[in-house]
């Protein structure tokens, strides 16, 4: 998974597995408990349910896109978003906000890749240091 990212190659195929792997894990509430150094009494607030309701529309969407649509998402165009989302039972703007979202996340970690890079050849300088 970490040579996918540095190559930039993560897909909806990768996310949908991570996706898979988490929910093996047990419901959401319980694996962010783990997380070292939380503070546990704000998590009252927060609806869980919704929350692993969105994840599985998530997954709902990604699983009714063909195997090329998934490894390269660029080429949904306005019928196949049609397709999808009639297939996957949402609407045509969630498919919309999954594709958003998903290539914000790829752009993040491009930077987050290319910034391990110059660290790595010692390049990288924080700009408030001389």
């Amino acid at each position: 998974m970490q040579q996918k990212l540095e190559r930039q190659e993560f897909t909806l195929e990768d996310f949908l597995d991570q996706m898979q792997q988490m929910k093996k894990l047990g419901p959401l509430k319980d694996l962010i408990k783990m997380i070292p150094g939380l503070d546990t009494s704000k998590l009252d607030d927060i609806d869980f349910e919704e929350n692993e309701k969105e994840m599985a529309k998530i997954e709902a969407i990604i699983k009714s896109m063909t195997k090329e649509e998934r490894r390269n998402p660029s080429i949904i165009n306005s019928s196949r978003k049609k397709r999808i989302a009639k297939g996957s039972g949402t609407t045509i703007q969630d498919v919309n906000k999954l594709l958003n979202n998903f290539e914000q996340a790829r752009k993040m970690m491009k930077q987050f890749s290319d910034m391990q890079k110059h660290v790595k050849k010692g390049k990288f300088k924080f700009p408030f240091f001389k």
